[in-house]
């Protein structure tokens, strides 16, 4: 009986330091990436004005952009990998469905996105999957539903308007090059830490540097990194295996965030929560074979403890911003020294 006891105790107490662990992550996965206050705090007047303003006060997405512009070796690495994947191509695709593509740009319309004026489309396509994607094009990005999702028992307007939400979060917030841009720098990281500093050979592809308005970057054929585009089954030639990215675990949150913030803009806050739990486990099955991907579930988890603490919010604009009026003042204050020089003699 009392080691009976002694075990539920420790596993009552392994469940609490999970608990409150999983609590911990998710606190810092809002303060990094949650939408600006400014955003809160819009009318609801304007659909297209939360993805404007979100845009605008998004500071890891404006460092991101400033950071490519560099074009350096991690930056260089970043834009040529993401010149390497695979573009879509929405007139020569047989498997959209045309016949939907009216109802695709009034979902677009009603979301806000078609009057943002981007280098974006939705389609539905043909793929029994229960999945939607981003895929880059010549020029942007496009977002892809898949009939099989489209035709889950529960899927409605509302819930959809979700998924797309989310896809466009992917794509606007350029998580791809994203993705390829921290994995270059960790990797420049752990040479540094182990003493060995290797010189990066990289083809000249004579890209420009990322404008940051969607993916407008050119193909190239010089290398193949399909390892790096989610495998989901070989034996199925499918688009989702064709086009779907392995985002990072953060970059799976920070979609989740945003739509969720989306939806409860548009005054159903828990919809996107439901179109999360219509997919249960079909989406675990996909990326069963990817550890760092969350799961379905975990993802529901996160967004209620979003849902239940209104007083938590994005830190990291904060931040950004004090650095940047530190420099400023810091600037004007040498101008201000300089000045007083000069008139000195």
């Amino acid at each position: 009986m009392k080691r009976l006891v002694f075990t539920i105790c420790i596993l009552f107490s392994i469940f609490v330091c999970y608990g409150k662990d999983m609590e911990k992550q998710y606190r810092k996965l809002i303060e990094k990436y949650d939408i600006d206050q400014a955003v809160k705090a819009i009318d609801r007047d304007n659909v297209s004005t939360f993805w404007d303003i979100m845009l605008k006060n998004n500071e890891l997405r404006i460092k991101f952009i400033e950071d490519i512009e560099k074009n350096k070796g991690a930056e260089k690495e970043t834009l040529e990998k993401t010149a390497q994947l695979p573009r879509f191509y929405p007139n020569e695709e047989e498997a959209i469905v045309d016949s939907l593509q009216g109802f695709c740009d009034t979902l677009l319309m009603d979301t806000g996105i078609k009057q943002l004026n981007l280098n974006c489309s939705l389609h539905i396509v043909e793929d029994p999957e229960p999945n939607a994607f981003t895929a880059l094009t010549e020029d942007g990005f496009a977002m892809c539903i898949n009939t099989g999702l489209l035709n889950m028992e529960g899927v409605n307007y509302k819930t959809l308007m979700g998924y797309v939400a989310h896809e466009f979060s992917h794509g606007i917030l350029l998580h791809h090059a994203r993705k390829f841009y921290a994995d270059a720098k960790q990797r420049r990281k752990n040479e540094l830490i182990g003493g060995v500093v290797t010189g990066l050979s990289v083809l000249a592809v004579g890209v420009a540097a990322y404008n940051g308005v969607a993916a407008g970057i050119p193909t190239t054929s010089a290398t193949d990194f399909a390892g790096l585009i989610l495998n989901i089954n070989e034996g199925f030639d499918n688009l989702t295996v064709k086009y779907s990215f392995r985002y990072s675990r953060e970059q799976e949150y920070e979609a989740d965030l945003i739509a969720y913030r989306f939806m409860e803009y548009l005054g159903s806050s828990d919809e996107y929560i439901n179109a999360l739990s219509i997919l249960g486990t079909e989406l675990d099955k996909i990326y069963n074979d990817y550890s760092d991907h969350p799961k379905t579930s975990d993802r529901i988890s996160f967004l209620k403890y979003v849902q239940a603490h209104p007083e938590l919010g994005n830190k990291e604009n904060d931040k950004r911003r004090k650095k940047i009026a530190l420099k400023m003042a810091q600037q004007n204050q040498i101008r201000l020294r300089r000045e007083s020089e000069s008139w000195d003699k």
